[in-house]
């Protein structure tokens, strides 16, 4: 990481540099057999031979207005940082993309940029059974692998994501989730996330390649999300039109090469159009975490597991542990169909009564034949074991 005033100014200054891009500070670099780091001490005369024009080489040497407001930024707090794309902690996975960012601003644990990252991206105004199911996959990649959850700190389902990976670091002891924003990385967006920004700050990571103070503008936000899909493997797009951001993301990872899982909802939800899109284009339809490491085999614990059995056969390996669901969608953790489940049980009656949408208590009594009180005891349990899930206007069913 950089830290004195100096550096500062510089890498400010080539992010400035008028129609200049990463590929031709680079092919600079090369040319004279240095590094970004040292591009200040190349000649004028030799970077006028490149057909670098004056205002370019101005540029380069002169100050940078936002270079005092990151120092004081950077010396607000011990866990903040700034890395250059000359940084051993700059993550290789993001120099593979065809614009990586020069610099980017960190607050929190910088280590979980060198960690699998998984992006998640979705609509601002998801349905209920969006953010259910977004919440659930979520929770059996998280125990089922090492993947970090990556997404834009936006409301919906990038909040959820956030949330979800949250709700497990808590449990386990380690942050699993960074925001990459689209304005400046002291600047809360939405304002309603002051809290959320917060707690991903202290268990988490922050990301931006924006200097503090910058506010947020439709522009900025695509280039974020190249970075979302940059730092990661693969991409899930859980609900989302096909005029989005979010296809925006998935766009960047087709282009840098990286997988894209789509999930899939009812056809009349307007709000999965984009996703169901996505999948008719070859984006690998995504209903639970299994198809995810069918494309990411080498991220899964029970291909790890495997993998050390057949090193030695005889040991006895754990199974990973199992979390029941309960509570709120906000903390829910990964919801697995019981081992016991008998799907031609009697009782499997009353799952087929209740639809992906939200049903009415009234209509389930119908289908069943079953009054409504005894119908809410039974509901519950259902409930609990993660079949269904309870709204104000009845019940909707999430598995089965």
């Amino acid at each position: 990481m950089i830290t004195s005033e100096e550096e500062i100014r510089y890498w400010l200054a080539l992010t400035a540099i008028p129609n200049v891009g990463i590929k031709g500070l680079l092919k600079t670099a090369q040319t004279y057999n240095t590094t970004l780091s040292n591009l200040l001490n190349v000649k004028s005369e030799e970077l006028e031979a490149l057909g670098w024009q004056s205002e370019q080489i101005a540029c380069l040497r002169e100050a940078h207005p936002f270079t005092q407001k990151c120092m004081t930024w950077l010396n607000g707090d011990s866990q903040r940082g700034i890395i250059t794309y000359d940084c051993n902690e700059y993550p290789e996975q993001l120099k593979q993309i065809a614009q990586a960012p020069l610099l980017m601003f960190t607050d929190g644990d910088h280590r979980l940029l060198q960690q699998a990252q998984l992006a998640v991206v979705g609509s601002r105004g998801p349905t209920h059974s969006g953010l259910t199911n977004t919440n659930m996959l979520l929770s059996e990649v998280l125990m089922q692998s090492p993947l970090v959850i990556t997404s834009g700190l936006a409301l919906g389902i990038d909040a959820q994501s956030h949330q979800t990976a949250l709700a497990f670091s808590q449990e386990e002891g380690l942050g699993r989730t960074i925001a990459v924003l689209g304005n400046g990385i002291d600047v809360v967006y939405p304002k309603r996330h002051a809290h959320l920004y917060e707690k991903i700050r202290q268990n988490g990571l922050l990301l931006s390649e924006f200097p503090p103070s910058v506010l947020p503008s439709p522009k900025l936000f695509p280039r974020r999300n190249r970075i979302i899909s940059g730092l990661s493997l693969g991409t899930l797009v859980s609900e989302a039109r096909i005029k989005s951001g979010s296809l925006v993301t998935a766009k960047y990872a087709l282009e840098q090469g990286r997988e894209v899982f789509a999930m899939p909802s009812n056809i009349n939800n307007k709000q999965a159009e984009g996703c169901h899109w996505l999948i008719k284009q070859g984006a690998k339809l995504t209903e639970c975490a299994q198809d995810i490491f069918d494309e990411l085999p080498e991220l899964s614990i029970k291909t790890v597991q495997k993998q050390e059995a057949e090193k030695k056969p005889k040991q006895n390996l754990a199974s990973p542990r199992l979390l029941d669901s309960v509570g709120d969608t906000s903390n829910q953790d990964v919801v697995c169909k019981p081992e016991h489940y008998d799907e031609k049980d009697d009782s499997s009656l009353l799952l087929q009564a209740v639809d992906f949408d939200i049903t009415p208590i009234d209509v389930i009594a119908k289908r069943t034949g079953q009054s409504v009180s005894t119908l809410f005891v039974q509901l519950l349990e259902y409930e609990l074991r993660g079949f269904v899930t309870s709204t104000s206007e009845g019940y909707l069913k999430l598995r089965g």
